[in-house]
């Protein structure tokens, strides 16, 4: 019976031990020597990348013994064609000093890099990288596999890629370039935009323009596309593409711009001559001319006056419910100096507007006296001089 239980214990060591072999062969876990103390693993043993590519693989050492040792670097398996190095901090390396009870933290920089060739066929191809030392050997099983294709499509992205507005809106898209490459790139930005108009690009969170963008590996990165149509820019939709270019990349978006119109006022008079007469405490009244000068028609336009203190001014229209476009309409201002104004120039502010256009004219009035007021004053002082000189005669003989 004790026979029988030793040859059965014997039978399950030798399988558990063909089992540990078997996948320590297929690369399952980390074959060591000894008392398997240490352990070197990469945190991805398994890629996949392209063609000519150059994939790099951080590398981890961990040393649960009390023995410091210095292992000897070794990749082992690579395919025909294929090379492979060793980098530490800042150079190529073939060795490396594990000190005792080190753990993944404590780990020296390290990473092993492989360049696959240009003609290699797609597949999965695996290598081992050791780190053989004075006393075991620790290595582990990495696997490439290479393919043609795309790990992911690159995509540029907007929220909202269509707008409208006037030719007075600066339009303001919010895009995302979303790198899904293995290496960093570099798209150079461009816009086919009509003439006339302007299109910025500026990261998110930042305010300087620019004319490329940076993208890490498999992040994305916030774009604000400013867009500015040109004053004469009509009614109408207008499409502007745009383009992000890198080496491996040629992304494409469309942003759709509507015009609604274009809003414009001005306000003066028939003759554009901004100035005008007027005499203390009387009203005169001063033609205005406002003018469409958009493409659209403009509703209820408001007009307003400030003049200087005391002064009475008003119109006989102070809104002009519909004014079309390139129409213009005449409204009268009545303007009325203070009583006790004294003679020179003032400047009275007229405003016309609504919800998209605004005009302002500044209309200097000129305060003179009545030429009868002159005449008597001229009148008085001939008088007081002829009195004045009778005076001299008749007493400046005695």
């Amino acid at each position: 019976m004790k026979r029988r239980m030793l040859n059965k214990n014997l039978s399950s060591m030798l399988k558990a031990a063909a089992l540990t072999a078997c996948l320590c062969a297929a690369g399952a876990f980390t074959c060591l020597a000894d008392d398997g103390s240490v352990i070197i693993s990469t945190d991805y043993p398994g890629v996949s990348a392209k063609p000519g590519a150059s994939v790099s693989f951080p590398l981890y050492i961990v040393n649960n013994g009390t023995t410091e040792q210095d292992a000897a670097l070794a990749g082992e398996g690579l395919p025909e064609g294929w090379t492979g190095y060793f980098r530490g901090t800042d150079s190529e390396v073939s060795s490396v000093h594990i000190s005792a009870k080190q753990d993944k933290e404590e780990s020296p920089k390290l990473s092993y890099s492989v360049t696959i060739p240009d003609d290699a066929q797609d597949g999965d191809y695996t290598f081992t990288v050791k780190a053989a030392g004075s006393e075991e050997t620790a290595a582990t099983a990495i696997t490439v596999t290479v393919t043609s294709e795309e790990a992911g499509q690159s995509d540029f992205t907007a929220e909202y890629p269509q707008q409208q507005g006037d030719t007075s809106t600066n339009f303001s898209f919010d895009t995302t370039i979303i790198n899904n490459r293995l290496t960093p790139q570099s798209y150079a930005l461009a816009a086919q935009a009509p003439e006339g108009w302007t299109v910025t690009f500026t990261p998110a969170g930042e305010s300087s323009k620019v004319a490329s963008l940076p993208v890490d590996p498999d992040k994305s990165q916030g774009l604000t596309v400013a867009v500015t149509p040109s004053e004469t820019a009509e009614q109408g939709d207008y499409t502007i593409p745009l383009t992000a270019v890198s080496s491996d990349d040629t992304l494409k978006l469309d942003l759709q711009v509507t015009i609604t119109g274009t809003y414009g006022v001005t306000l003066s008079t028939p003759t554009g001559n901004l100035s005008a007469s007027a005499f203390a405490g009387e009203e005169t009244k001063v033609t205005m001319a406002v003018t469409n000068s958009g493409n659209v028609d403009l509703e209820n336009l408001q007009l307003a006056a400030q003049g200087a203190a005391e002064w009475n001014i008003r119109f006989d229209e102070t809104t002009i419910p519909m004014l079309e476009a390139g129409a213009t309409k005449e409204i009268t201002a009545y303007i009325q100096p203070a009583k006790n104004a004294v003679i020179g120039d003032y400047v009275t502010a007229m405003t016309v507007q609504n919800a998209q256009v605004k005009s302002e004219a500044d209309l200097r009035i000129s305060v003179k006296n009545h030429t009868t007021w002159g005449i008597t004053a001229i009148a008085v002082i001939a008088v007081v001089c002829i009195c004045i000189g009778a005076v001299i005669r008749r007493y400046g003989r005695r």
